[in-house]
């Protein structure tokens, strides 16, 4: 019953075995429980059943066979209404359908009935488990490793893999620090605006990341493409706009009900701090959550791995952007002169 494979490398046709169990229709649930028994390949308890024409017409589960009787016949135990695929899906979406619904057995069917395989459970987690793991080191900026042993690759190889996001990241990082320096004589007239600074920087970033690593996923198992771009940031704006919304009174009444010791200069209320603070905050979570969506969208709008991009890049943008915003909101709302002059 297994057809040669003329499907894409794309295709579920990667971890589909082409050699399931077969029960055929006239059987009975005894001589398919020593079927199951005899077979190497039913380690999955589940086979499928064909009919007269040789044509998909179920999955046998051992478990029905075991609690039937030996005499049943095998027709009576068989789950018919059933997903099936064709051999030409996407490997990508399928996987992450059956991990996500927990589906343990895939019948594989051609556009006449045909079966042409299975996909167990496990492979499918297999697969998953492993777009995973490339997707970690894509977003750590190490692409390219994934599958290799860890002693295989020389120090050099290592260096010349790892150095150039460290450089880049070690350069923003001077961005950031030039611009709390232009700050500086506002943070000395306000102390309390650098104990919040790490709360904005850390927000920013969890929530762009969550971003990039949803649009990812996305575009990996093939659900969005460039096209919907505008779709995707007309979605991601209101989610982020309703995490603004919490995140503002979080910080408003974090501001003022454990802050109420810090030192507040004359002209200034801690309502005020509180309020302007809060105002950062929710600015940045909007801010960091289009940038986290844009990011992916614009690799591959240059054709470039959208892991790649979205992971050192995010945590550079999100991080220098969310400085700026931070200092311009704050000494905007509250009135304070304190950039410094060059």
């Amino acid at each position: 019953m297994p057809v040669p494979s003329s499907v894409p490398h794309e295709s579920v046709d990667l971890i589909t075995d082409r050699h399931p169990l077969v029960f055929s229709a006239g059987m009975s649930c005894g001589e398919a429980v020593t079927a199951f028994a005899r077979a190497e390949n039913a380690s999955s308890g589940h086979a499928c059943l064909t009919d007269e024409n040789g044509r998909f017409a179920g999955v046998i589960g051992l478990r029905a066979c075991l609690r039937a009787g030996a005499d049943d016949p095998l027709e009576t135990v068989a789950v018919r209404d059933i997903a099936t695929v064709k051999p030409t899906a996407a490997l990508d979406a399928t996987a992450l359908d059956m991990v996500e619904h927990r589906i343990e057995y895939l019948p594989v069917v051609d556009g006449e009935g045909r079966l042409v395989g299975a996909i167990r459970g496990t492979d499918a987690s297999h697969y998953v488990v492993e777009g995973l793991r490339e997707d970690a080191d894509r977003f750590a900026g190490l692409h390219g490793t994934t599958g290799d042993d860890y002693f295989e690759h020389s120090i050099w190889s290592d260096f010349r893999r790892r150095f150039p996001w460290v450089l880049g990241l070690a350069i923003a990082g001077l961005a950031a620090g030039y611009v709390v320096h232009i700050y500086e004589d506002a943070l000395d007239a306000l102390v309390i605006l650098a104990l919040y600074m790490p709360m904005v920087a850390d927000t920013g970033g969890n929530v762009g990341t969550q971003s990039a690593s949803l649009v990812t996923r996305a575009i990996t198992a093939g659900d969005v493409r460039i096209g919907d771009s505008a779709r995707i940031l007309w979605r991601e704006m209101r989610v982020s706009l309703m995490m603004a919304a919490m995140l503002f009174l979080f910080a408003f009444l974090k501001v003022v009900l454990i802050s109420n010791a810090a030192d507040v200069p004359a002209g200034l209320s801690l309502e005020g701090i509180g309020l302007a603070i809060a105002v950062a905050l929710a600015v940045q979570v909007i801010s960091a959550t289009l940038i986290g969506a844009l990011l992916p969208l614009a690799a591959i709008a240059v054709r470039q791995d959208p892991a790649i991009v979205s992971g050192p890049a995010l945590t550079t943008i999100v991080d220098l952007t969310g400085l700026l915003l931070y200092f311009l909101i704050t000494t905007s709302m509250l009135g304070i002169t304190g950039v410094v002059q060059f």
